[in-house]
């Protein structure tokens, strides 16, 4: 028997005029539900395998670069990919779950197992052709480098009256 598991009635004889009963109901049920989450044998562990997820991601900016920083732990390189398509950084990595993970008898699963997508907008100003990206042990590294565009002018437009 789970002792955390108590439902205690609420009675009423003017259920009608009660307007606390119908509050009262909605936080049992929840708080019923908020239990049942932790019940090792109710837990469905199906509900965490293959999952879409998004990694972790840094941007940063200096005057040569963008770079994004992505964790995707579980992962290696040929896991990854990366691509650039109509100004979108598309990450993409799968988390495949291990041969020697069947037919094991699970009372908590917390390993994540999955897709793993991210898709960043860029700015106009990266050369796309001079990305690059570096993985090692679940960091993913993508170097996004500046065009130089020539300094542009500037000018002050007078305005006539006509």
């Amino acid at each position: 028997m789970n002792i955390l598991k108590k439902n205690i009635p609420i009675r009423s004889t003017k259920a009608t005029s009660n307007p606390f009963l119908s509050i009262q109901n909605e936080l049992n049920r929840a708080m019923g539900d908020f239990y049942n989450w932790f019940e090792p044998f109710n837990f469905p562990v199906e509900r965490f395998e293959n999952l879409s997820l998004a990694p972790a991601v840094d941007i940063i900016e200096d005057s040569e670069h963008f770079k994004v920083e992505a964790e995707m732990p579980g992962m290696d390189e040929e896991n990854v990919k990366v691509s650039i398509d109509n100004g979108i950084l598309s990450i993409h990595g799968e988390k495949t779950i291990s041969k020697k993970n069947n037919n094991k008898n699970y009372m908590s699963r917390e390993i994540s197992y999955g897709c793993y997508d991210r898709n960043i907008s860029l700015p106009d100003s990266v050369d796309v052709n001079k990305a690059k990206a570096t993985f090692k042990k679940g960091m993913l590294w993508v170097e996004l480098p500046k065009r130089h565009e020539h300094a542009k002018e500037s000018r002050v437009i007078e305005v006539e009256k006509i």
